[in-house]
C-alpha cells in the first residue's frame, strides 16, 4: 500500500516541480510526513520519501535550525 502511494506521490511532485507556482506545500508535506509516520516501511520506500521532501524543500520535524 505504502508503496503505490510513493509512486503517486513521486509522480506528482516530478511533474509540479516543473510548475512551482502549482504546489500546495502544506498538503505535499503533510502526505510525505504522514507516510513517513508509518511503520513497516521499507529502507528503499523510506529514502524515496526523504528525496521527496528534500525536493520540495522541506526541512524534517525531528530537525531544528540553530541560529549562530
Amino acid at each position: 500500500m505504502a508503496k503505490t502511494e510513493i509512486e503517486q506521490l513521486e509522480s506528482a511532485l516530478n511533474a509540479l516541480v516543473h510548475r512551482p507556482q502549482l504546489i500546495r506545500f502544506d498538503y505535499w508535506a503533510s502526505r510525505i510526513e504522514g507516510l513517513l509516520e508509518q511503520t513497516g516501511l521499507s529502507p528503499r520506500d523510506r529514502q524515496r520519501l526523504h528525496a521527496l521532501r528534500d525536493l520540495l524543500g522541506l526541512v524534517p520535524r525531528e530537525c531544528t535550525v540553530v541560529s549562530p
